[in-house]
């Protein structure tokens, strides 16, 4: 036993792969354990209908969050030099500031006539705050994209235990000051931006990301040379966040604020394991996998491989819990007036092992530059997402059935995506064996 355990100490300690994942695997846990601890004591500060609210202004940063720098954040890790990287960050940045001016002014000018569209009156009084959301989450966005390029683990481990502790205890005393929905916004957009001085700096400090290295033309070229980030990637991004969001937005809409709340609660619950393993295991694949690019694409479709299975396995012990115990869980841990958001857990919980085993090795798709593949799934996902709650309208579904519908289309969508994903690694390590036999 003991040899065992040490076989697999000193496994970890030559992988670097391993231990960038336990690293931030360890930042992620370390965040998603202060989540635990304080969301019982905010669920019974605030009321369902706040977390509603909340939820609502969540998904539409979600979505509005997608199209902040365009997507040219993606370029920064496969980008062929620093100079080429400071151009994209500028870039990123100028596109950024357009986006949320844009956004403002819209705002501004038809905000409440676009809220009561979308039935998103819940929003009217919070609608200021949306500009300034999708500023915090673009910069990080930008910030994070650097930290893979520079391997920065550390800092982004760091980063994600900040933004939680930040995040949970602004919702605590907004929420004792009685400042209702407003005091989790607010929370939600501190913690957001509480990782982005940690990251900045840290990339600063290296000394080798100079605004004076950019240029005019250097920007064009870079906006150029990675277009298809903004063509493709932005769009399937949209779409991507559009299928995840869409229900939040339009059962709102459809049961009310109420309704949202319980589902919103047991949707960010339960995708605990997703943001502490998936992610974790999804941002260092990505990072590893774009230093391997199409040099090393049997490396990749081993890596991909055993990250599914291991996957599998850390996943399924929690999917039992849930399916067995959610109600009760819920109302133990959260308080009895949250006993519905334990079912909404239940159902819930194949879709979130679905994400969990199937979306890390996805990243694959911006590591060869895949993006027409990526926005057709997306695409398709939006569409079926649509189906589902027209149909649930149509003959009058009760929230219960209209997540279970959604939970299997989406359940299918992230197995395609799985799919076509092995299938462009097996497309690129032809290609490298038809490239070796000519080069013979």
């Amino acid at each position: 036993m003991n040899s065992n355990i040490r076989e697999i100490y000193y496994k970890i300690k030559e992988s670097t792969f391993a231990k960038s994942v336990i690293l931030i695997a360890g930042g992620t846990a370390a965040a998603q354990g202060i989540n635990v601890i304080l969301t019982p004591i905010i669920t019974r500060i605030y009321s369902p209908e706040e977390f509603g609210v909340l939820s609502l202004f969540v998904a539409l940063m979600g979505i509005l969050s997608t199209v902040a720098s365009l997507r040219y954040e993606w370029a920064i890790p496969i980008a062929n030099d620093d100079d080429e990287v400071t151009n994209i960050i500028v870039l990123c940045f100028i596109i950024l500031i357009l986006i949320s001016s844009s956004i403002s002014l819209t705002l501004v000018v038809g905000g409440e006539k676009l809220m009561r569209f979308f039935g998103a009156e819940a929003l009217l009084d919070y609608s200021y705050l949306i500009p300034i959301g999708v500023i915090s989450i673009g910069f990080y966005n930008i910030m994070i994209q650097l930290s893979f390029r520079i391997k920065n683990y550390k800092g982004i481990s760091k980063t994600k235990f900040n933004q939680s502790l930040s995040q949970n205890i602004t919702k605590i005393f907004l929420g004792i000051l009685n400042c209702g929905a407003s005091g989790l916004i607010l929370g939600n957009i501190i913690g957001q931006s509480a990782g982005i001085t940690t990251l900045a700096s840290t990339a600063l400090k290296s000394n080798r990301f100079k605004v004076t290295k950019a240029s005019k033309q250097k920007i064009k070229d870079s906006a150029k040379r990675y277009i298809k980030f903004p063509i493709f990637s932005a769009s399937s991004q949209f779409f991507n966040s559009a299928g995840l969001q869409l229900p939040t937005i339009i059962m709102t809409a459809m049961y009310g604020s109420k309704i949202v709340g319980y589902y919103a609660l047991a949707n960010s619950i339960i995708s605990i394991p997703m943001d502490l393993i998936g992610s974790s295991i999804g941002d260092v694949f990505y990072g590893e996998a774009a230093s391997i690019g199409r040099s090393k694409p049997e490396e990749l479709k081993k890596l991909s491989t055993d990250l599914f299975k291991k996957l599998i396995l850390v996943g399924i012990l929690p999917l039992v819990i849930l399916i067995l115990g959610g109600p009760l869980l819920f109302s133990l841990v959260f308080g009895t007036s949250w006993y519905q958001a334990g079912i909404y857990a239940q159902i819930l919980s194949l879709l979130v092992f679905a994400r969990l085993i199937f979306t890390p090795i996805s990243r694959i798709y911006s590591v060869f530059e895949r993006q027409k593949e990526a926005f057709i799934i997306d695409l398709l996902r939006v569409v079926l997402v649509i189906i589902v709650f027209v149909v649930a309208h149509s003959i009058k579904l009760t929230s219960y059935y209209t997540v279970g519908m959604y939970t299997i289309a989406m359940s299918v969508i992230y197995f395609i995506t799985y799919i076509v994903a092995q299938r462009i690694i097996n497309h690129e390590i032809n290609i490298k064996r038809i490239n070796n036999l000519e080069e013979k």
